[in-house]
């Protein structure tokens, strides 16, 4: 999901997943760069966290981290 989506924001749409009962692993992505942002989303649980533009090959990182519900920063770590 996006980070920023009008009328919900991604790191939101996770927190309201995670309420309602239905977390799924999320990876969000953003052209803004937060450190504070990501820091704050990877402590509520989402799995990862990539700013744009983005190796291929860490946005692959996130989908086999969520698949296997591991967490990952995008980062290779």
């Amino acid at each position: 999901a996006d980070v920023r989506m009008p009328g919900m924001s991604g790191p939101e749409l996770h927190q309201h997943l995670v309420t309602s009962g239905h977390p799924i692993p999320t990876v969000l992505i953003t052209a803004h760069q937060d450190a504070e942002g990501r820091a704050r989303a990877l402590r509520a649980g989402v799995l990862g966290y990539l700013t744009k533009p983005f190796d291929e090959n860490d946005l692959l990182r996130c989908i086999h981290a969520a698949i296997g519900h591991r967490r990952t920063d995008g980062n290779g770590s």
